[in-house]
């Protein structure tokens, strides 16, 4: 991980950050690679021996996170993504295989409750991730052991043209695509999956006609009473004559 000045976001998004900046200070700009694990610090004038209620949010709308501290400890977590976790030394948002869909503008606001009165403070920081040219599988529904539902993402590419498939064997699957951001989702509810079942995602790019292939394999697995799945991939690029 390192701290750099040329963030890969959307002109629109880094547009609104500058203006938003130029009232509130300069913004940080983090920079990771794919598969990294990435600490965003919440520097805060608090002392957070103090009740304070922690939230991140994500490209200004989204809430990714939410948690309290005191007495230097965290409670009441409530993350969106399974990646995504609470770290309380030092203070922020650790982020676990950074994907491309990552890289973001995050917002920590921070408001100390206790003692009274309620004040508010904020932080803005910029996500860059370097991403090399390729599918990535995701779960998006951990937690749920009746369906599975599979993200499939084209990463590190100029946006076009992209045409999904999914199969599980010889088998085609109906899955649901994303052109905006050129991904496809694959949503099965049970009897339609079994344990050890291998899912296969290709993608084709239009622009210079590579197609991207990944298979995954769902492992089912039973820690501390939670469900979990295990995903366990391998990739090939075909590119046509």
């Amino acid at each position: 991980m390192t701290v750099g000045s040329s963030p890969r976001i959307p002109h629109a998004i880094l547009s609104a950050l500058m203006s938003l900046s130029a009232l509130v200070g300069a913004e940080e700009v983090i920079t990771a690679s794919r598969g990294e694990t990435v600490l965003l610090p919440c520097p805060s004038p608090f002392d957070y021996r103090y009740t304070v209620s922690v939230e991140w949010k994500k490209d200004g709308e989204s809430s990714v996170c939410r948690y309290r501290m005191s007495n230097n400890r965290t409670s009441d977590h409530a993350c969106d993504n399974p990646r995504f976790k609470v770290n309380a030394d030092p203070v922020g948002l650790l982020i676990t295989d950074v994907t491309g869909s990552d890289a973001a503008v995050y917002k920590c606001s921070v408001i100390r409750m206790i003692p009274p009165p309620a004040v508010e403070d904020f932080a803005i920081l910029i996500l860059q991730v370097n991403v090399p040219a390729g599918l990535m599988v995701q779960q998006v529904n951990i937690g749920n052991q009746r369906c599975v539902e599979l993200l499939c993402s084209l990463e590190g590419l100029s946006p076009e043209q992209v045409n999904f498939t999914w199969t599980r064997g010889s088998e085609q699957l109906l899955h649901q695509n994303n052109p905006s951001n050129m991904s496809s989702t694959l949503t099965l509810c049970k009897p339609h999956w079994r344990d050890r079942d291998t899912f296969t995602c290709q993608a084709s790019y239009s622009s210079d006609h590579t197609l991207y292939s990944k298979s995954t394999t769902i492992k089912p697995t039973d820690e501390g009473g939670s469900f979990l799945i295990s995903l366990k991939s391998a990739s090939r690029q075909d590119t046509p004559l």
